[in-house]
């Protein structure tokens, strides 16, 4: 299998980990990625590899999900919604469905045989002004009467 993990994506990675301040990182592969590990040292206090969803893994700001490892629809839901609150898969162009869209999880980008989704829970779900007692039906009759 053709490695996955160029440089341009080590360094979007690097990027990711650089821009937001990343202290927990955990990354679901069986691949090597030491020199990926190696771009990133210094930039991050604590990073945890896993080759598979178990009761081991831990609580993370951010899981990093690589192509070589592939997730049920239910493992991605679980890091998502009790392991961390950011997640970015990557996964092979053959490979892709709708199942991460159903996630909430947003498109990043498509480059050749490789995709890339993410999901950012601060980011989800944007507050809307008119989402206030003000914007509701009746907002004359709040506070007047007992619902």
């Amino acid at each position: 299998m053709k490695s996955f993990l160029t440089s341009k994506l080590t360094k979007y990675i690097q990027s990711i980990v650089i821009d937001e301040k990343l202290s927990e990182i955990a990354i679901i592969t069986s691949a090597n990625i030491s020199k990926l590990v190696d771009n990133l040292s210094g930039n991050f206090n604590s990073l945890n590899v896993y080759n598979k969803i178990n009761d081991f893994c831990e609580t993370a700001e951010i899981y990093f999900i690589f192509p070589d490892v592939n997730l049920t629809f239910e493992e991605i839901g679980f890091i998502k919604n009790a392991l961390s609150q950011k997640l970015i898969i990557f996964s092979f162009e053959k490979n892709i469905n709708e199942e991460p869209l159903k996630l909430g999880l947003v498109k990043e980008f498509s480059e050749k045989d490789l995709c890339c989704h993410s999901y950012n829970l601060k980011t989800y779900n944007i507050k809307r002004d008119w989402n206030n007692p003000k914007g509701w039906a009746n907002p004359e009759n709040f506070n007047k009467y007992r619902w």
